[in-house]
């Protein structure tokens, strides 16, 4: 928390945080006011998720990756791993009709 606190605070962003608290699992939600703020805020998420994944924990949990942290799967996964995950997704979903951008970026 205090990570979140510190990083949100420095920036001045407005931000919401809700979750499962006793899992160690919080939802921060940044209210950008601004093209920069949100900027910083994407900025911030990625050095969040390598903190994440360097302490062993993951990026992203049930509500999975979404449209906008994609990315972020690269820093727990790498990209080998991400290309394998597409090939596997290509084998159920040919030319990725279903769910467009939302498992892989």
């Amino acid at each position: 928390m205090a990570m979140y606190l510190r990083g949100l605070a420095e920036r001045g962003l407005d931000y919401v945080i809700a979750g499962h608290i006793g899992d160690h699992h919080v939802h921060v939600n940044m209210l950008p006011r601004s093209e920069a703020e949100y900027a910083a805020g994407r900025e911030l998420a990625a050095a969040w998720a390598e903190r994440a994944v360097a302490w062993g924990g993951t990026v992203s949990a049930e509500h999975g990756i979404g449209k906008l942290k994609g990315e972020l799967l690269r820093k727990m996964y790498g990209s080998d791993s991400i290309a394998a995950m597409g090939r596997l997704i290509e084998l159920f979903n040919p030319g990725r009709r279903l769910n467009r951008g939302n498992m892989l970026p």
